[in-house]
């Protein structure tokens, strides 16, 4: 029995009001081979930091409820954590400020995705890996027992179509699988299948999560292509 783990995904977190492009960024980040999430206020970045862990944070300056730069600067730990400010403040001025308080790099408006993407790995590389805080274990993906273990070892069955959509996802942890190729993995044919039978699938699958793990499965639908696994797993082989 062999464990195939994947190498650790870069943890991203945008900070954006604007929802269109939040979501564009988070999307286009996921299927670059990051995990991404987004909120959108100070409080809601705040409030998201209280529980989770990030290496790079996507900045807007002008927030909903005040200026972030000021406001969460100083809950960034600039030796583990990097700074990409996106904001629509380009003069002079708010770039100076912005690399004054701890930037790393400042994009302007509109931001082009590709450039995004090279920044928060190019500015991810000056982290010293040895600061960074480890990695949580691994979901386990057994395909020899048929179910589901969460990194803190509590386990689920998975029936049979359950198991071909882990299975898909686990090809591309982080990264969205297309409906398409889900679809085939559990043996239907694209062109026939209702993807509502699908949607209706990982809704079942969520639940049984909730209710046998005690906590929520990191599956995310990714709208206009598929779901992804926004967290590592181990392929548990024979």
């Amino acid at each position: 029995m062999t464990a195939i783990i994947d190498p650790p995904l870069l943890r991203v977190l945008i900070v954006e009001d604007e929802v269109d492009l939040r979501d564009a960024m988070i999307d286009y980040l996921h299927f670059d081979g990051c995990i991404a999430s987004g909120v959108g206020s100070i409080a809601e970045c705040a409030a998201w930091l209280e529980n989770q862990d990030y290496e790079v944070i996507v900045l807007d300056i002008g927030l909903p409820d005040g200026d972030g730069l000021a406001a969460l600067m100083p809950y960034i730990d600039r030796q583990r954590q990097a700074v990409v400010l996106a904001t629509a403040r380009g003069q002079i001025d708010d770039r100076v400020r912005g690399y004054e308080c701890g930037g790393d790099a400042y994009l302007v408006k509109p931001v082009d995705l590709r450039e995004l993407s090279s920044v928060i790995h190019r500015v991810a590389s000056r982290l010293p890996a040895a600061l960074n805080p480890p990695a949580p274990p691994p979901w386990i993906l057994d395909t020899i027992g048929w179910r589901l273990v969460s990194p803190e070892g509590a386990a689920f069955s998975l029936t049979h179509l359950e198991m071909y959509l882990f299975k898909a996802l686990a090809e591309t942890p982080g990264q969205a699988a297309p409906r398409e190729r889900i679809i085939r993995a559990m043996g239907h044919n694209p062109m026939t299948y209702d993807s509502r039978s699908l949607e209706i699938l990982v809704r079942r699958l969520r639940r049984k999560a909730s209710q046998t793990l005690g906590r929520e499965l990191p599956l995310e639908t990714v709208h206009g292509v598929g779901y992804a696994f926004l967290a590592e797993v181990s392929v548990l082989r024979r």
